[in-house]
């Protein structure tokens, strides 16, 4: 499914792909306290129309039509990645989220709407629609992202968003180690930072 079904040619777009540097937080709570997860692995590719540059330094964005840019993201989460800082925890949110089946979180993009007007010298906020794939099940959501500029070549990209586990066929955990009294909150707040990058040209050594 996060094969688009006529993807544009190489020359028609310009591409990003994953770089290190990315974060990913869940928090949640529970009947004793709140809880984070977090993990540095967000893999996937970012592709732009060609001759679109998110340049924030500038007040206009050129390529948009009607306000929307015709962008491609298509972006994954190894599930086993994300980490509490308890073994048992992760354990147990593992289970819940099925990983032996389903090991990653995918997300495609359908469609990014641009918030005018840009303030020139900010960060791009973007009104976004696509498909979130947890535990196997797919929904569609709505997430507002901010881009910015970190140099040259890289972004990044951010934005965050309220979820309900069960939405995604996931039971909140009840750990056994509690006798079942142990109850998770069902709603999770999902944040990130995803960092991309123009590949490196071919023949190119770093520091020239």
């Amino acid at each position: 499914m996060l094969v688009l079904a006529s993807p544009l040619r190489a020359a028609d777009v310009t591409r990003y792909e994953a770089k290190p540097g990315s974060k990913v937080r869940i928090e949640g709570t529970s009947t004793i306290h709140d809880w984070t997860m977090e993990g540095q692995i967000i893999g996937g590719d970012l592709e732009l129309p060609a001759g679109v540059k998110l340049d924030q330094s500038q007040a206009a964005l050129a390529g948009v039509t009607g306000g929307k840019l015709a962008a491609r993201v298509a972006a994954s989460i190894p599930v086993r990645s994300l980490k509490s800082g308890k073994s048992g925890m992760d354990e147990v949110m593992q289970e819940a989220m099925n990983a032996k089946e389903h090991p990653k979180i995918q997300y495609q993009l359908g469609e990014m709407i641009l918030r005018e007007p840009h303030a020139a010298g900010t960060p791009f906020q973007f009104e976004t629609k696509g498909e979130l794939v947890v535990n196997g099940v797919t929904n569609q959501i709505a997430l507002p992202v901010s881009i910015e500029n970190v140099d040259e070549s890289r972004l990044k990209v951010s934005g965050s968003i309220p979820l309900k586990m069960t939405d995604f066929k996931v039971k909140p955990p009840a750990p056994t180690i509690g006798l079942g009294l142990i109850k998770t909150g069902d709603e999770v707040k999902i944040s990130f930072e995803w960092l991309v990058a123009l590949p490196e040209k071919s023949g190119e050594v770093k520091g020239q």
